[in-house]
């Protein structure tokens, strides 16, 4: 309203002709004169950055507005010069750990001035940083409850990590320390891990930074390799520039990431939003690389002690089998003796009732016949026959019994035979077993042997020695 009024007295002159005509340089130095001598002190403005630029002279030229809702309500033209730019800047990120940027919220002591060219325009004295550090902190605060209300705090937090990770996507810039940090972390570990990295370049800092990042998290997730992690790294200096990693859309995008998103960003002190978004936060790209080499490791161990139980289950089980073995072995061996034994009792005991039967037979026919031998004597004849040719079948039906108990039992005696050879050790050694004995001792464990033992190992087909070289203990 006060530059309304101004501007107001002017014009009148300039629509009467008969009234003095100015010329644009005269009239503008005549608002210059006015402007200057009514705003003659400093004043304090709350404003938003729209832009910020920095000319080859040093001096900082920004865009400041008000806006309400969204809607534009003031804009005009501010200037740091370079005579103080150094001394209002150094106090503010000092302080704030931030640098002037498009979107913060500002509150500057200004001067108005009026320039016959460059027109209206505020030139700033100094800026409040505590003010400034209160609106980072209130704006870092709505946005974590943003992402809280649309559960994206957790969200990539639920992505399961693989037991062994191997491909992992990098964004980072190519020039960082961080990235050359974690790439020969990874390459020279100490358990000669390898891993498939592919960097995805980004920049990682100031106001492009996070579109950025977005993009490269784009790229990674239309390329072909299904990526066990995305590690975001920078590394190196001090917070200061990175105020891009409190950013909702960065943010965002990151917890909705497909695959778990590791950040080693290199804070000295905070811990950004895309920290707390992140599935894991690590404090450098050093530390990351450690994580993931370290995670490999424990599943390595893992393997290593199933494989040590799995080994000691097989040889105890191996000699549970082989003291079954030789039990059923003995067993069998005196059930077939005995049941011969039975067998060769029962055969001479009706053999023996056999021939008892046969005297008795006899004896009785012998009284017979010397009742009837006159009357009966071709009757007796036929009777004697019959009783032969009972007597030659009974035997007959004996000799025929006995042989196929024989034959079974043969049978029966040949089957343990067969499951007796079977269990031979060395026939256990041709399938692929090995006997290792120390000074004709059986090696069951490593303590048993130093760098000075020779080792007998007895093969199917031979016995060969050697000597230890090194000894490697399982890691439990």
């Amino acid at each position: 309203m006060i530059f309304l009024g101004i501007i107001s007295v002017f014009l009148p002159k300039i629509n009467i002709i008969e009234e003095e005509i100015y010329s644009l340089s005269d009239l503008l130095e005549e608002l210059q004169m006015v402007v200057r001598s009514t705003f003659d002190r400093s004043y304090w403005v709350i404003a938003e950055i729209v832009s910020v630029s920095e000319a080859k002279n040093g001096h900082l030229y920004l865009e400041i507005a008000e806006k309400e809702n969204d809607f534009l309500q003031a804009k005009i033209r501010a200037n740091i010069w370079s005579n103080s730019k150094k001394r209002i800047l150094s106090e503010f990120e000092h302080i704030t750990n931030q640098s002037l940027k498009k979107g913060m919220k500002v509150l500057v002591n200004v001067t108005i001035d009026f320039h016959t060219v460059f027109g209206l325009s505020l030139n700033i004295l100094d800026i409040d940083p505590n003010f400034s550090l209160g609106e980072i902190e209130r704006q870092k605060q709505a946005t974590l409850l943003q992402l809280e209300q649309e559960g994206l705090i957790d969200f990539n937090k639920q992505h399961v990590l693989p037991a062994v990770i191997q491909s992992i996507a990098i964004i980072s810039s190519a020039t960082a320390a961080g990235y050359q940090d974690f790439t020969k972390q990874l390459s020279e570990n100490n358990f000669g891990y390898t891993f498939k990295s592919e960097l995805f370049q980004a920049t990682m800092q100031g106001v492009t930074a996070a579109n950025s990042i977005i993009q490269a998290m784009d790229k990674i997730e239309k390329n072909s390799t299904n990526f066990d992690v995305v590690v975001l790294i920078r590394g190196g200096g001090s917070s200061l520039d990175l105020s891009c990693f409190d950013e909702y859309s960065l943010a965002a995008r990151l917890a909705q990431s497909h695959f778990p998103v590791f950040t080693g960003i290199g804070h000295e002190r905070d811990t950004s939003i895309a920290d707390i978004v992140a599935h894991s936060k690590f404090k450098t790209p050093t530390a990351v690389a450690d994580y993931i080499v370290t995670h490999n490791r424990n599943f390595e161990n893992e393997l290593d002690t199933m494989a040590e139980s799995l080994n000691k289950y097989a040889f105890d089980l191996l000699d549970e089998q082989k003291l079954i073995i030789s039990n059923l072995s003995k067993f069998l061996s005196y059930s077939a003796q005995q049941k011969m034994h039975k067998n060769s009792q029962r055969l001479m005991r009706k053999s023996h009732n056999y021939q008892q039967a046969v005297k008795s037979q006899l004896t009785k026919a012998d009284f017979r016949l010397d009742k009837i031998k006159l009357i009966l004597q071709h009757d007796l004849n036929i009777k004697l026959q019959q009783i032969d040719q009972k007597l030659d079948q009974t035997f007959k039906n004996i000799i025929k019994e006995s042989k196929s108990l024989l034959r079974i039992h043969r049978n029966k005696n040949e089957q343990i035979f067969q499951l007796i050879h079977l269990a031979d050790p060395k026939q256990i050694l041709k399938k692929g077993f090995s006997i290792t004995r120390v000074n004709g001792k059986l090696l069951r464990s490593i303590k048993d042997v130093d760098s000075e033992s020779v080792l007998n190992t007895e093969l199917c087909d031979g016995v060969f020695e050697s000597k230890i070289l090194q000894i490697d203990p399982l890691v439990k």
